[in-house]
């Protein structure tokens, strides 16, 4: 758990992160905790094996890919865990859930095996292993581990064959149907084909859920690593692939030509043919050098930070901030990015009067204005950008968010502040940014909201961090090159109202609102507390509106008042 202390009896190279072979992976995963570790201890050790799998996997992709088809002596525990993480990150799953995912799979196989082995033991032995049992569960209820309750409870069939008889079941979650998924395919492999199992799940689990197998599907029709194919009418083994390109070793050819990368779609297996594990992991490693390539996308989704803004953003930003804007150029450069062309493109038709369709960037741009343009953009981006990873609460937060930037702007359209309506939705934006940076947040099944005191950005969700929310969000913004104006109203979101400086307290009172708002009308209470309403009327006072004001905006807003379908819950 994040801040958890604890010793972990693991081998120094495996504490280094420097795993390199699918078996030092297997002696890791495979070593009981001791009888003697407490709860905190064991959970400690599951994430930090989990974490191994992670990097192990991020390093090597084609191990994990090899094994969906080639033959193997290697556990089921390791090619388990290997496939969660492979399939997690194809459905680019955010790091820190799978990793919870995978750190509840390892304790829920530690409880197995240590039933097993206790059976055996003396009776005071057995005692102690029981103990055990019972803290460890007794530590994930007090720490709301949600994600490992619900693990846990597949304990009987999620490390057999026997997996495929429950995940069909009505009554599972989603998380845990994906774990029964995984396991399927982690354990009747040998039995039956890929095709066929993926066939058989496709058939019995609900349609919003079968987006998990996507990925699975795609890696049935290609050419994984470990795979006998042709290039150019030469036999060759894949030793690794990325988004559009293989490496292959073809001993037919030149001695230069033995080792090379070749375009994906140029592949021919005519028959499917697999080196066994063993072998295709000593090609594997014997191609180390040629491996190592720069310029290719990765097989695996890529991923973006979110604390820097892309660099094609910087070069929109600075040519929107010259004396004389040169528009031509301006467009130019949005037509580098495909998303924001097509976004802008999408705005423009939607937001002119006749609801013509805009197919001319420059119409767009000019539709908007420059300045709101780079707000646009700036908010279009940083949502790409907190968005691109599945956590069990995304939905909701980008529910939250949305609806909290449309109160800011509507608000803005009507009353007299600093704000445009783009810019007060993109302050929100960075506001909302914790939602879905927070590490606690990646693994919780509900939004902690708070009963009282929702109309003060830092008391809406009842969150505990090193960093204040505001001073997460300023950071964010000042990384993001915003104004130093906006980035003082962001620093005064924490405060309450009467301790805001006067120049800002109209921004501030739309902010506070914005939050509260999206906060009651998402969450609704029968009623506020007396302290909330007074200071619902203070903000509201601040900027002049009326409660029929408010009313008009959210009616304005219903399109964002549905309630979205929890799948993690």
């Amino acid at each position: 758990m994040r801040g958890a202390t604890g010793r972990i009896q693991v081998t120094s190279k495996a504490n280094q992160m420097e795993l390199n072979d699918a078996s030092e992976l297997s002696d890791v995963l495979l070593s009981l905790p001791a009888l003697s570790s407490t709860p905190q201890d064991i959970v400690n050790t599951c994430l930090h094996r989990a974490k191994l799998t992670l990097s192990f996997v991020q390093a090597h992709p084609a191990i994990p890919l090899a094994l969906q088809t080639c033959t193997s002596d290697i556990d089921t525990l390791t090619r388990h865990m290997l496939n969660l993480a492979l399939y997690g990150k194809l459905n680019n799953y955010n790091d820190h859930f799978l990793q919870h995912i995978i750190a509840a799979h390892l304790a829920t196989y530690y409880l197995a095996a240590s039933n097993l082995a206790s059976s055996n033991l003396a009776k005071a032995s057995k005692n102690e292993s029981i103990s055990q049992k019972k803290a460890l569960l007794t530590f994930i209820n007090e720490h709301h581990l949600t994600l490992w309750r619900q693990i846990i409870a597949l304990q009987k069939v999620l490390f057999t064959s026997q997996s495929i008889k429950h995940v069909g079941e009505v009554k599972l979650t989603s998380l845990q149907r994906i774990c029964l998924v995984t396991s399927v395919f982690s354990y009747c492999t040998e039995s039956h084909s890929r095709s066929s199992l993926l066939a058989f799940i496709a058939q019995r689990i609900p349609m919003m859920q079968r987006t998990f197998l996507h990925p699975i599907a795609s890696l049935i029709s290609i050419p994984l690593p470990g795979a006998s194919v042709y290039v150019k009418a030469h036999p060759a083994i894949v030793i690794d692939i990325q988004k559009h390109h293989a490496l292959v070793h073809s001993p037919s050819r030149k001695e230069d030509e033995k080792i090379l990368w070749v375009k994906r779609n140029t592949l021919l297996a005519p028959k499917n043919l697999y080196l066994s594990f063993e072998d295709f992991t000593g090609q594997y490693q014997a191609c180390e050098n040629a491996r190592s390539v720069k310029g290719e996308q990765s097989f695996l989704p890529a991923t973006f930070p979110v604390q820097r803004p892309p660099s094609a953003l910087l070069e929109i930003i600075d040519e929107l901030q010259k004396a004389d804007v040169d528009v031509p150029n301006l467009c130019q450069k949005v037509e580098k990015v495909p998303s924001f062309q097509q976004f802008l493109l999408f705005t423009a038709s939607l937001d002119n009067r006749l609801k013509l369709p805009v197919t001319s960037l420059k119409q767009a741009i000019l539709t908007y204005g420059l300045e709101r343009v780079g707000d646009m953009l700036v908010q279009h981006a940083l949502i790409e950008r907190l968005t691109q990873h599945q956590y069990p609460l995304l939905a909701i937060s980008k529910q939250f968010t949305s609806l909290a930037c449309g109160i800011a702007a509507q608000l803005t359209s009507i009353t007299k502040t600093k704000f445009t309506p783009q810019s007060a939705a993109l302050v929100t934006t960075f506001l909302c940014a914790p939602l879905f940076t927070l590490p606690g947040l990646k693994v919780a099944t509900k939004l902690p909201v708070s009963q009282k005191d929702y109309f003060q950005i830092g008391k809406a969700f009842k969150v505990k961090g090193v960093s204040s929310w505001h001073a997460i969000s300023g950071e964010l913004a000042e990384n993001w090159h915003q104004s130093a104006t906006w980035r003082a109203i962001i620093h005064q979101s924490g405060r309450r109202h009467a301790e805001v400086a006067a120049s800002l307290q109209k921004e501030h009172a739309i902010l506070q609102l914005s939050f509260g708002l999206a906060r009651e009308y998402l969450f609704p209470l029968n009623a506020r507390d007396a302290a909330t309403d007074n200071t619902f009327d203070t903000l509201v006072k601040s900027v002049a509106l009326k409660n029929e004001d408010i009313r008009c905006v959210m009616e304005r807003l219903g399109e964002y008042l549905f309630c979205p379908l929890n799948l993690h819950e």
